[in-house]
């Protein structure tokens, strides 16, 4: 049971995924009725489910919630601002009680009943009154109750007074008797498995989204059905055959796409035939003829009725894909449907031994070719050409390796979407979030530690930079202000950009606070680029008072640290009454990167590409000396501080001058330059990152280590730490340069 009831919760996530992606289409009036019936689906496998676990709270609030789903979809309610609002209540709070099932934690009583007391109400004002599932409302008396046998061979929507044509909510739908003439039509053969019932499902529901595609008749096979006495523990034994006529544009896919919501949990056969007109002589002794089209979905049948085979023909520019779906397997007691969702579940551990392992083998592979090079090249040809065909392998298996580890952003930027929503709901405004490609694929460790940074962010969004209502309005703009959250894949890199709408940033009251706090002095001169870094200084903050967004100076600091922690880099462009964007670029894996090889007082060190911008050969740099030691390297038009980097990290005394020294010009997160002092410059390659604060401690100046082909230790260098800011210096690091970037 435990093993599950973990997998019933990861498959909420699932679903979960799907029905916040479904109110988003709905907010942003791009839904149609499959979003609905999607949504109702995911709730409604949620309560089936949360059934089986005897999770009351859980069950009674996905009911409620999917009525008023289902009224949507049936047209007894219409979308709207309010419905949409609801929708995203229910939405949060049916993941809190998820969430809670999971931990196993009792929310208290509380928490969610206004929610659900408006969904009930919801439920009733749209059915005249009735509704609403009050505890006592579906009450039966025990001793007006009988059991009654269903006659489950009525065609759906027919005359009959009784069976599966009357159950509430399915649509009445003709039989086949006319308008079949020539027609093509979808056979589609369905038996439930026993586990399609234990999970909640009802196939009434996936027959009525089906007759929504065109005229649909449905039979019940019920030759395999035991006695009544030996039913207790039978697997489910009805099987159906559903004859459809489809509407124009309706096709095989989208039909499978109705099962696809139970796939793995029936046995589903399709097929596609056009009917001909039965001759008089067919028509009156065959009392099977109404069925013909189904005698040709097995094989049995088939054989056992070949006249009636001959009035189902498939059309001919179809045939070949009728037959190719018989040889995968159209017997009908075996699933003949392919199996669409061919993913399976790892632990991540499991994926994280693997990357080590590669990663090592990587290193392996490095050391070999460092050992081949110091041998005779002539005698080793064949050797040679083995290692470099055994270097390509291993790369592409690290690749390959490391894209198990990629997950869509998704999940994350509809996380962000709650924020959003609660923020805006304690600062007094109203507010929209906007995605922008959630199919962007990065690190799933990545992700994990991008919720913290992106929360921050979106708190300052709503609380600093969306203005009031009756504020934007002066302005020109809409009441509702917008955020948007966008990924995308640049030069190797995944960088996600967060934006507003908003007044954009106050500097003057950014740089007031900052003089009052005494980060910076009235004479310093700065550029707005400077200004909006104040922004991720620790403790800073613009906030006039404390309230539950802001005000406590914690917030973007931390922020820049944990992008920092990952290895990317923050940035923030503000226009003054358009709004904010901050773009944070990041690398797609924390367990490889490009790096430059370089030797620093006979030490060697990896300096990260991404941050590199220009190598200067000794003698090339126009360097200019200043008081206290500091050096400077013109650059065009801008003056940059050098850094010894042999001298930062503690390696060696400084050196009296540079002119044996190679220069690498770096840039860091907020714009800002330095060039890097070192002895020699070896070569560009991408090494495996091994974490250093896990098995020793956090190195000022070092963010990681790697290991070399030689066998080697190389630190790799914390290039932002590296980047003097303007008052600060180095901190941490033995000297540097006090210098800052200057403009010419």
């Amino acid at each position: 049971m435990s093993d599950l009831r973990d997998m019933f919760f990861e498959e909420c996530d699932d679903l979960l995924e799907v029905l916040s992606t479904g109110l988003d289409d709905l907010q942003n009036e791009t839904s149609d009725a499959e979003t609905i019936n999607a949504m109702f689906r995911s709730v409604h496998s949620i309560k089936g489910g949360a059934g089986a676990f005897g999770l009351d709270r859980l069950i009674k609030f996905a009911h409620a919630f999917e009525n008023v789903l289902d009224d949507l979809r049936s047209d007894k309610i219409g979308v709207d601002s309010t419905i949409t609002a609801l929708m995203f209540s229910g939405f949060d709070h049916l993941s809190d009680l998820v969430d809670a099932a999971r931990d196993d934690n009792d929310l208290p009583d509380t928490d969610g009943a206004a929610v659900l007391a408006e969904l009930k109400q919801t439920t009733q004002n749209a059915n005249g009154g009735v509704g609403g599932d009050d505890d006592d409302a579906n009450e039966v008396d025990s001793d007006d109750f009988e059991v009654q046998a269903m006659d489950f061979s009525l065609d759906l929507g027919g005359d009959d007074d009784s069976g599966i044509g009357d159950l509430p909510g399915l649509p009445s739908l003709g039989g086949r008797d006319d308008a079949t003439e020539g027609a093509p039509h979808f056979v589609v053969k369905f038996k439930a498995d026993p586990v399609l019932y234990t999970r909640g499902h009802d196939p009434a529901l996936l027959f009525r989204a089906l007759g929504e595609m065109g005229e649909l008749s449905i039979e019940a096979d019920r030759s395999e059905v035991a006695p009544l006495e030996s039913l207790k523990d039978a697997p489910a034994a009805v099987s159906w055959t559903l004859t459809l006529r489809p509407d124009d544009g309706i096709d095989e896919s989208a039909i499978r796409e109705i099962f696809e919501f139970v796939e793995g949990q029936c046995t589903l056969h399709i097929s596609e035939t056009v009917v001909e007109a039965a001759t008089e002589e067919d028509a009156a002794p065959n009392a099977e003829a109404p069925a013909a089209p189904v005698a040709e979905a097995t094989p049995a049948a088939a054989k056992a009725a070949p006249a009636a085979k001959a009035e189902a023909k498939p059309a001919p520019a179809k045939a070949a894909k009728a037959d190719k779906q018989e040889a995968k397997g159209g017997d009908g007691g075996k699933k003949s449907s392919e199996p669409r969702n061919n993913t399976i579940r790892v632990d991540l551990n499991r994926v994280d031994r693997l990357i080590n392992l590669v990663g090592e083998l990587v290193i392996s592979e490095a050391m070999l070719r460092q050992s081949m090079n110091e041998l005779p090249v002539s005698a080793n040809s064949a050797v040679s050409e083995a290692i470099g065909q055994l270097k390509t392998l291993s790369g592409v298996l690290q690749e390959s390796v490391m894209a198990i580890r990629a997950q869509p952003v998704r999940g994350l930027f509809q996380r962000m979407s709650r924020i959003v929503r609660e923020s805006s709901r304690q600062a007094g405004k109203t507010s929209r979030l906007v995605m922008v490609g959630e199919a962007t694929e990065v690190d799933k460790t990545v992700t994990e530690r991008l919720v913290e940074p992106l929360t921050h962010m979106i708190r300052n969004s709503v609380d600093h930079g969306l203005e009031k209502a009756e504020d934007r309005i002066a302005a020109g703009k809409p009441e509702m202000g917008t955020i948007k959250l966008e990924a995308a894949h640049r030069s190797g890199r995944v960088v996600i950009s967060l934006s507003d709408d908003g007044a954009g940033v106050n500097r003057a009251k950014v740089r007031q606070k900052a003089e009052e706090k005494g980060l910076i002095r009235p004479e310093d001169d700065l550029t707005d680029s400077d200004i909006d870094n104040l922004l991720f200084r620790p403790g800073f903050s613009t906030a006039d008072e404390i309230s539950q967004l802001s005000g406590r100076g914690v917030g973007m600091d931390v922020v820049r640290s944990e992008i920092q922690a990952l290895g990317g880099r923050i940035n923030l462009q503000s226009e003054p009454g358009k709004g904010t964007t901050i773009t944070i670029s990041l690398p797609l894996t924390l367990a490889v990167m490009e790096g430059m090889l370089i030797e620093v007082a006979g030490e060697s060190l990896v300096v990260p590409t991404v941050a590199l911008r220009e190598t200067l050969q000794p003698g090339q740099a126009n360097i200019h000396d200043f008081c206290d030691g500091d050096r400077g390297l013109s650059v065009n038009d801008s003056m940059l501080p050098i850094v010894d980097l042999g001298e930062a990290l503690g390696f060696r005394s400084p050196l009296e001058n540079f002119s044996n020294q190679s220069l690498l010009l770096i840039e860091g997160e907020s714009g800002r330059r330095s060039a890097l002092a070192v002895d020699g410059i070896v070569e560009q390659r991408e090494v495996v990152i091994k974490g250093l604060e896990q098995n020793y401690q956090s190195i000022p100046g070092i963010a990681a280590a790697t290991i070399l082909g030689n066998g080697k230790i190389a630190l790799i260098v914390d290039t932002d730490q590296m980047i003097p800011s303007p008052g600060n210096g180095n901190p941490g690091l033995r000297k540097g340069s006090d210098l800052a970037e200057v403009n010419l």
